[in-house]
């Protein structure tokens, strides 16, 4: 028979054996847990990260279209200043015009003012 000390010998060699097939066991389990869990977390950060990718696609395009509504009313108020300046240098002209008349006797001012009536009829006229 075998001696009593390579029994043991034996036997301590397979509980050696066992506790490192144990100990890989667990640490392969511990392993494989937390690669799910990293994985898990990868997907979320990966939804998220397309997510904002996709937020600032948006706001990008939103930024393109706010600037080229901005440069069409600038071109159309330039278009419109140059419009007004023309009216507003006619009205001027006629207010200075006014102010230029000398003043009227008082027994014609009913009939300068019911000229100046007819006139600015007239003026409203051509003007519409």
């Amino acid at each position: 028979m075998i001696s009593s000390p390579a029994i043991i010998a034996i036997v301590l060699a397979i509980f050696v054996a066992l506790a490192f097939s144990g100990g890989f066991a667990v640490s392969n389990w511990r392993s494989a847990s937390e690669i799910q869990r990293l994985s898990s977390s990868n997907a979320v950060l990966s939804a998220a990260n397309d997510k904002c990718a996709t937020d600032i696609q948006s706001v990008r395009s939103a930024m393109d279209a706010l600037e080229a509504a901005s440069a069409m009313r600038d071109k159309n108020a330039a278009v419109a200043m140059r419009r007004a300046e023309s009216v507003a240098a006619k009205h001027t002209n006629h207010a200075k015009k006014i102010i230029s008349l000398p003043p009227v006797a008082l027994e014609y001012q009913c009939e300068v003012l019911a000229h100046e009536q007819i006139e600015y009829v007239k003026s409203r006229r051509q003007n519409n």
